[in-house]
Order: C-alpha cells, then sequence, then structure tokens
C-alpha cells in the first residue's frame, strides 16, 4: 500500500470523518465513539457485513460484536486535495449540525478502500470483473458467479494500486475512504462544526 504521502509521526496516519451531532456528542461524553449495526439500513446489510468480515481478517476485532466501522476519508478528492471539502452537500442531512473531524489513527488500524470500488459489495453485488474486456466477456457468455466468486472479486476493493480506467483511478486519483472500529477523543486533531448544505 501507498502510505507515503498520508504517515505523520512515523505510524499515524491523518484521515477526516463527518460526524452529526449525535456521534459527537456521544464522543464527548463517553470519549469514545463506537456505532452499532441496529443503525444500518437493511439494504445495507449484506455489504456491511461483508466489509466487517474483511476489517476482522486484516486489522483485527472489535471490542464488541455487534458494533459496525467508523468511516472516514484517507483521500476526498485525490493526492493534492486529501481533507474532506465542507462546500459539497451529502455529508449529512441538509440542514443538520455536523462536524468534521480531522484525526490520527495508526496505520494498523485502518483498513483503506477505494470509494468506487465499494459500491460493488454495498450495492451492486456484481462480480468485479479485472478488466473491461472480461467484463463483457463474462456478460457475452452469460456467466453467473457464485457469492464466493463475487465476494472474492470485491477484494479489489483494498487494493490500492488497481487501477482500471473502465472502473477506477490510478493511486493519486483515487477517492480512498478508511474504516476502523472506534474513535476517541485521543485521536483528535481538529474539530470543524458545520451546518450541511
Amino acid at each position: 500500500m501507498e502510505f507515503s504521502t498520508a504517515k505523520v509521526n512515523n505510524s499515524k496516519v491523518k484521515l477526516w470523518t463527518i460526524q452529526d451531532e449525535k456521534g459527537w456528542n456521544e464522543l464527548q461524553n463517553k470519549g469514545v465513539l463506537i456505532p452499532e449495526e441496529k443503525y444500518i439500513l437493511p439494504e445495507w446489510k449484506e455489504g456491511y457485513s461483508w466489509l466487517k468480515f474483511q476489517m476482522i481478517t486484516r486489522i483485527g476485532s472489535p471490542k464488541h460484536a455487534h458494533q459496525l466501522p467508523i468511516w472516514a476519508w484517507f483521500q476526498y478528492y485525490d493526492v493534492n486535495k486529501r481533507r474532506l471539502d465542507l462546500r459539497r452537500s451529502g455529508h449529512i442531512p441538509k440542514g443538520e449540525i455536523g462536524y468534521r473531524i480531522e484525526i490520527e489513527k495508526e496505520e494498523s488500524e485502518i483498513l483503506l478502500s477505494d470509494f468506487v470500488l465499494w459500491h460493488w459489495p454495498l450495492c451492486y453485488k456484481d462480480y468485479l470483473a479485472s478488466s473491461e474486456e472480461e467484463e463483457v466477456k463474462n456478460e457475452k457468455e452469460g456467466i453467473i458467479f457464485t457469492y464466493e466468486e463475487r465476494s472474492k472479486s470485491w477484494e479489489k476493493i483494498f487494493d490500492m494500486n488497481f487501477n482500471v480506467d473502465y472502473y477506477t483511478s490510478s493511486f493519486k486519483d483515487k477517492k480512498i475512504q478508511a474504516t476502523f472500529w472506534n474513535l476517541t477523543t485521543e485521536d483528535i486533531i481538529t474539530v470543524d462544526k458545520l451546518t450541511a448544505r
């Protein structure tokens, strides 16, 4: 993985997360934010379960069985615009108060994934081919993949060097998200309050 652009203080990585008032208040009151499964939309449960398994395999288990990952941006736009842009909409529902929190996490505690490719396990549920040619061939031949084959293909979302123009971009141009198990007040560098557009 290419962490050279992100390293801060040896093995720490700078990230940005958006939290609503409820999340921010929980973080302030408890000193830690731990998302729970009950807040996930039903149509996203399968994708989140797959990601949770991948996180357990790659960075270790969460402290609580029913918790979900916390999401942050490693690279919001590209390598030159990594910080989350508050001028854009869609971070939280329009008119609501939120917080952009700049944090540092240990490299070993986070899992990076390609934001665009994440939509395969989350929404599409299709096989993620390695090239446009493979995709066309699979469609032409009417190949039906098993869940195991499809879910294995989704692991490309963690390969920051996977660059097929048909799907995604090179590392320097990728939108890269990070997931981790908990956010503590000790992780915080700066906080910007916002009203969602």
